[in-house]
């Protein structure tokens, strides 16, 4: 089968958001039903450039496949990546995917980097035949807050700041050491976000009307004090007491283990691998 590659911003929002559905039908992760309106808010939350995004058509004008690309710095990510069940192992998915490599090589970029849900054994084998590799495993976790985790000498050690100041925090940890969707350049996208910080480190919540409250990510950890870390967290969540927080299985298998788990939350079944590929 011969296809063309197309770049997203030729393509209506209508058109992405079929193909999009389409390609997602049925999925492990779970299913979508897109629409104009929220494919755009889905592009704007995962920081997706149309610019550098494709999709694959056949000789009869059929979208199949598509690579989603949020390029930060150097390092491009594949931000989202379907290709519509008839065409399944067509080859398809490998040439928009060699695509948009070879764009990113030609742009001078350092590594791609993706996200893959661990229970999708056909999409790490298509990675992983195309060089990348895993880096760590992610996971997503949901609990609420636990009286017991914290005192009050902790509690007023703990100030809500605006989330622009939680961007200026040092990073010693970020984006591509950690995935994309926990790092400072999407807490800048949070919608109704709300940031909470002890010394210079932060914790990033999502909208508190919405429930579950999203967790996005801890600006300025270094990865190494944890127990701050947890004290921080423990000190937030107590701030809205029967309520459902949510991490997205986007946090590595670390802040499980030293934050979610100690914090009484339980793990979701699907997990991720980070996988990165040098360009």
């Amino acid at each position: 089968m011969e296809f063309e590659i197309v770049p997203a911003y030729e393509l209506s929002l209508a058109e992405q958001a079929t193909v999009f559905n389409a390609a997602f039908a049925g999925y492990v992760g779970g299913s979508f039903e897109l629409n104009p309106a929220s494919i755009v808010s889905f592009i704007s939350f995962q920081g997706i450039d149309l610019c550098y995004s494709r999709f694959a058509r056949n000789r009869s004008g059929q979208l199949l496949s598509f690579g989603y690309i949020n390029r930060t710095g150097n390092i491009p990510r594949l931000a989202g990546m379907g290709t519509v069940s008839a065409a399944r192992r067509s080859g398809a998915a490998g040439f928009v995917l060699e695509c948009l490599l070879e764009e990113a090589k030609q742009r001078g970029d350092e590594a791609m980097v993706l996200e893959v849900i661990e229970q999708n054994p056909p999409a790490i084998a298509l990675y992983r035949s195309h060089g990348f590799d895993s880096m760590m495993r992610l996971q997503g976790w949901r609990g609420a807050s636990d009286p017991a985790s914290h005192n009050a000498a902790e509690a007023n050690t703990v100030r809500e700041i605006p989330i622009v100041d939680a961007l200026r925090l040092p990073a010693a940890l970020d984006y591509p050491v950690l995935p994309w969707q926990i790092s400072r350049h999407a807490a800048a996208k949070v919608l109704s976000g709300r940031a909470y910080a002890a010394g210079d480190v932060a914790i990033v919540l999502g909208d508190p009307k919405v429930s579950p409250i999203r967790l996005h990510g801890f600006p300025g950890f270094d990865g190494k004090n944890w127990e701050m870390l947890r004290n921080l967290t423990a000190v937030v969540l107590a701030k809205f007491p029967e309520r459902e927080f949510y991490a997205l299985p986007v946090f590595p298998e670390q802040f499980g283990n030293e934050i979610f788990s100690p914090l009484k939350f339980r793990q979701e079944k699907i997990s991720q691998f980070l996988m990165r590929k040098e360009l």
